[in-house]
């Protein structure tokens, strides 16, 4: 796969988590906006304690995160390939922690946190390790 088709990827994965960190942030501020499954606990989740950190939205930080992969996407730089593989790693290492905290203290399931948790952060992190690789080896 060549360099371009990985930072197509990469980039087209990263506006995947804008749009579901970018939702999430959005009810966190708007919660009747919320549409879940029946039955599913985003609400639990979204209005746990849990949902912010030191103040901030968990999902502005995602938010944040994924912008910040774009950027490094378009700057194309050895240094900006590290730092959009360090925010990937870093981010699988946060969704292991919330997908956890969902199972066994909030006892409630986001479907949006999961898709972003269980699909978006992997690829990314996948995606963004091998570009690394590819274009340092």
């Amino acid at each position: 796969m060549s360099d371009r088709a990985l930072r197509a990827g990469v980039a087209l994965v990263a506006l995947a988590g804008v749009a579901v960190a970018g939702y999430l942030t959005y009810v966190h501020y708007q919660p009747q906006a919320l549409i879940c499954t029946a039955g599913g606990g985003c609400e639990t989740v979204q209005e746990s304690s849990y949902a912010e950190l030191l103040g901030i939205p968990v999902a502005l930080l995602g938010l944040l995160a994924y912008v910040a992969v774009l950027a490094f996407v378009v700057w194309d730089s050895e240094l900006a390939r590290t730092l959009a593989a360090a925010i990937a790693l870093s981010a699988v290492g946060f969704a292991v922690y919330l997908i956890m905290l969902q199972a066994f203290v909030i006892d409630a399931w986001c479907v949006w946190c999961l898709v972003n948790d269980l699909v978006i952060v992997p690829l990314l992190a996948v995606l963004t390790v091998w570009r690394v690789r590819r274009t340092t080896a």
